[in-house]
């Protein structure tokens, strides 16, 4: 199957990218719209991969005329990678005058804006936030990012049709709970189902050194075939190096979390020996991503992350109901929960009247320094 060569959208973007900073609707006034996500600390890979395609979205909105000829304006918040300052950034956007915020970058930060979602009126989108515990829900919470449990399954199922992986066990990060805890918990109870055993269930706050040893004591007294991460680009980096100096053998498996250039960068000469499960496919398969992808490493000298993609799309979609308000804040809830298809960076993506969104899922790896599609998990037709 060709994914999704889409060559006149990718010209579109081209040309549309390729004019930076145009201003649509000179002398209108512009519709202020919100980022928020970690702009510092461990997981800011995902946070300014996020700012940049946020920018980069506006730009284009802007290059193709705005919004009935009113031009965005992306004003920026760093939430510092704490509920607290989730919760202080959004509401210093919202008294800034945005009409909605593109964020947060993880389930956890999310998880805790959300009230001040509600409280303030302004939606929130996000680009990245996976949890499950968030779908179904009649909110102001939308994603373009699909929730964690059918990739995780998809996985499981994939998992268990391989004869040499007969035990796995998983290792989570508690600190972005909201995601890791669903993500592993699909997984295992979808490999359960399938006969299969799960050998230990592993979980950290930290990658101190007594932690380290003490995960490392109990996988070696395991020693299962397969070790699945549900962790950050930089914590699945260590735990591979990591695993490699204590001879710890086996399949190691991840969940897409980890799939930024962070990994890449800080892997070392294990980069090939971990596998992702993902819904965002890698910036080199298609015509619109190589585009994007092209752009983005001109416009800021590293190659975008799923992050920039989704963050992208995320704005993308905004502006799809901002059209359909009429630019109006009080339109733009019920044009956000209008179920849609829309064309984003990664093919075809349904949002629900939930603002849930649902795509592909596949297995990807690391193929001469960059990732590769290496199959569709099962379960999920292309």
């Amino acid at each position: 199957m060709r994914l999704f060569e889409n060559v006149k959208f990718g010209v579109f973007l081209l040309a549309a990218l390729g004019l930076s900073f145009v201003i649509a609707g000179c002398g209108q006034e512009p519709i202020k719209i919100g980022f928020s996500g970690t702009l510092s600390g461990p997981f800011s890979d995902l946070g300014i991969h996020g700012r940049n395609g946020a920018r980069m979205a506006v730009e284009a909105v802007n290059a193709a005329g705005g919004i009935h000829g009113r031009p965005l304006e992306l004003l920026v918040a760093d939430d510092l990678g704490t509920p607290e300052g989730a919760v202080q950034a959004d509401r210093d956007l919202a008294a800034r005058g945005v009409m909605a915020i593109i964020g947060h970058m993880t389930s956890s930060q999310s998880m805790a804006a959300l009230p001040v979602t509600q409280e303030t009126g302004v939606p929130l989108i996000s680009p990245t936030t996976s949890t499950p515990l968030l779908s179904g829900r009649k909110d102001l919470f939308f994603r373009v990012q699909p929730a964690t449990d059918a990739v995780a399954r998809a996985l499981a199922r994939w998992v268990a049709g391989k004869p040499e992986i007969r035990t796995v066990c998983t290792l989570r990060d508690t600190r972005n709970d909201a995601y890791s805890a669903p993500w592993e918990a699909a997984f295992i109870e979808e490999y359960v189902l399938l006969g299969q055993p799960v050998a230990c269930r592993l979980s950290y706050g930290n990658t101190e050194a007594t932690t380290a040893q003490v995960l490392t004591h109990s996988l070696k007294a395991a020693n299962p075939d397969a070790v699945l991460f549900v962790s950050s680009a930089r914590d699945a980096a260590f735990w591979v190096r990591f695993f490699a100096e204590e001879g710890i053998r086996g399949h190691i498996l991840s969940a897409g979390w980890a799939q930024t250039e962070a990994f890449l960068a800080e892997a070392g000469p294990f980069v090939q020996d971990v596998l992702f499960a993902t819904d965002c496919m890698p910036t080199e398969n298609t015509v619109p991503l190589r585009t994007f992808s092209w752009e983005y490493q001109k416009r800021f000298g590293i190659a975008p992350s799923f992050a920039a993609v989704r963050a992208y799309d995320a704005v993308q979609f905004l502006a799809l109901a901002l059209k359909d308000a009429v630019a109006r804040k009080e339109n733009l809830p019920e044009a956000l929960a209008q179920p849609r298809t829309m064309e984003s960076l990664y093919g075809p993506l349904t949002i629900n009247g939930f603002g849930d969104a649902s795509g592909l899922c596949f297995l990807v790896g690391v193929r001469e320094g960059r990732f590769v599609v290496l199959e569709f998990l099962p379960g999920v037709q292309p």
